[in-house]
């Protein structure tokens, strides 16, 4: 019995090892906001538009987002209209690392959309902690042009989908 408390133990070790996310509020303390973004040194940078737009979708799914070479990246979101907001109609599967795969058995009319957060001040991150799937929201936000991200002048991702978009969130509202 033991052994076998153990084993238990060393697989949950291992497990919470692999898995482990720091959590926002310590990724927020060694961020430092404005253009550019640094955290921890490292300044991250997009093209961002001039203006902040409003972007408004009912949440089908907000995931937590880590990935060490991008931590700024806080959520994933998946903001829907029309047949997209219905699951019955259209399932929607996170695979993990801001990838999703999204399926039906019709033509949905609507859209669905893939928003990558990057919050510009710890305020924003608190409006983004709040987003829960099955509202419907409204976020102010620059949006990438280039769909990426630079860190000290050389890109570390890209996004390669139309429907993916890098934003960098100023406020959001329920509706």
């Amino acid at each position: 019995m033991k052994r076998l408390i153990t084993i238990s133990i060393v697989i949950g070790i291992f497990y919470i090892y692999v898995k482990w996310k720091p959590s926002i509020a310590s990724i927020l303390d060694d961020t430092q906001f404005g253009d550019p973004i640094q955290y921890k040194g490292q300044v991250y940078e997009s093209e961002w538009e001039d203006y902040p737009e409003e972007i408004t979708g009912y949440v089908r799914r907000v995931d937590r987002h880590f990935d060490k070479y991008i931590p700024i990246i806080t959520y994933d979101l998946v903001l829907t209209s029309g047949e997209y907001n219905d699951p019955e109609i259209v399932k929607v599967v996170h695979k993990g690392s801001g990838n999703y795969r999204w399926s039906s058995k019709t033509r949905p009319k609507g859209s669905i959309l893939f928003y990558h957060t990057i919050p510009n001040s710890v305020r924003a991150q608190w409006k983004l902690d709040s987003i829960v799937a099955g509202e419907t929201i409204t976020i102010t936000a620059k949006v990438s042009m280039n769909s990426e991200i630079k860190r000290d002048g050389s890109v570390v991702v890209g996004l390669g989908h139309g429907n993916h978009k890098f934003i960098l969130v100023e406020n959001v509202r329920k509706l």
